[in-house]
Order: structure tokens, then C-alpha cells, then sequence
């Protein structure tokens, strides 16, 4: 029962991390489009900041959502209300921060399922040496067989469940690092495309 217990947390830590990875490559994908059409040499000044917010608010709804749009939509509404590049800066700083944080938050359940699958194994590697223990009378008698058979779902317990905990936090790592660089490349954006027409 333990070891199945440990494969269907897998598949539930596996099925969370999979629909954040698609959505971190989708948002990431945004990073490589041209979302607001500044020409080069051209300087934004506060009253600009409305024609240029129209883009994209006239992406899909979806698109919307993610972080890029929503940073520098936060980022033009700043600077048209208080025309301070310095605010803006903030603003930008500001909500990558925040998405940070909420995505770092978001991979709590993960967090908890790659902590409970080996405490799970171990629960079952206790529960065969108990059986094993118990069946001690019949190995003193000469038949081993069930003493075996319950060590061998002790300890095949502990394997199964340490080798799922090794691909959940290599796939939790690799998820956070797609989430850190996309709220990175965020910013470098938004300072590349933005910040420096201001």
C-alpha cells in the first residue's frame, strides 16, 4: 500500500508541475515578442503612456494574465499618473517581486508531496521489519519465506520511495528555474523595451 501511495503522490506532484511548466513555457514564450511598438531613438513621454498601453489590451484575455503584459501594462499606468521613471522602476521591481513569490508559494503542495513520499516509504519499511519480526517463530522453526518476504517489502519500500522523491525534486528544481528565469527575463525586458524610452 505504501509504495502505491508513493506512485499516486507522484503522479499528483507530476501533473501540478507539468501544468506550471506549460504555462511558465507559455508566458516565456511572450518574452521573444515585440509587445510594445516603440521605434528606436523615439522617448515616451507620460501622455504617450495611453496609446502605448493600447497593445496590450488588445492581446487575448489570456495573454492578459500572464506577467509580462501585466508588468508593463502596471508600468505605463505609473508612469502616466506620475511620470516618474523612478516609479516605474519600482512598479516593474515591485510586481516581479510579487510574482516571485506567488510562484515560489504556488509549488507548496509539491514542496509537501516530495517530504511525504520517503516518510511514506519509511512507514512501509517499518511496517515490513514488524511483520518480519512478528513472523520470527516460523524462521526459528526453518521457514524463512515469510520473514523474506516481509524484509523485501521493508526495504523495497524505502527504494521506491527514495527513487520518486529524487525525480519529484529534480523536476521541482527544474521548474524553478524555468519560473526564475522567466520573472528575470521579465525585467530585462521590461528594461530593455521600456525603461530606457522613458
Amino acid at each position: 500500500y505504501e509504495q502505491e501511495a508513493c506512485f499516486i503522490l507522484m503522479f499528483w506532484a507530476l501533473a501540478i508541475m507539468g501544468y506550471k511548466g506549460r504555462r511558465a513555457l507559455s508566458e516565456q514564450h511572450l518574452l521573444d515578442r515585440r509587445l510594445l511598438e516603440i521605434p528606436e531613438g523615439t522617448s515616451v513621454l507620460p501622455q504617450d503612456a495611453r496609446e502605448y498601453s493600447r497593445s496590450l489590451e488588445a492581446l487575448p484575455e489570456k495573454e492578459q494574465d500572464y506577467l509580462l503584459p501585466r508588468t508593463l501594462l502596471s508600468a505605463l499606468q505609473r508612469f502616466a499618473t506620475t511620470g516618474s521613471i523612478q516609479a516605474v522602476s519600482d512598479t516593474i521591481k515591485e510586481s516581479c517581486e510579487v510574482e516571485s513569490d506567488r510562484l515560489d508559494s504556488e509549488l507548496s503542495m509539491v514542496r509537501y508531496i516530495a517530504w511525504a513520499i520517503p516518510s511514506i516509504g519509511f512507514i512501509g519499511t517499518v511496517r515490513g521489519i514488524g511483520d518480519a519480526l512478528g513472523q520470527a517463530y516460523e524462521a526459528v522453526e526453518g521457514d524463512i519465506s515469510g520473514v523474506t518476504a516481509s524484509l523485501g517489502v521493508a526495504f523495497n519500500s524505502t527504494f521506491v520511495a527514495l527513487v520518486l522523491s529524487i525525480v519529484i525534486m529534480f523536476c521541482l528544481h527544474q521548474l524553478q528555474l524555468s519560473q526564475e528565469r522567466l520573472v528575470l527575463g521579465t525585467q530585462r525586458y521590461c528594461d530593455k523595451r521600456l525603461m530606457r524610452h522613458l
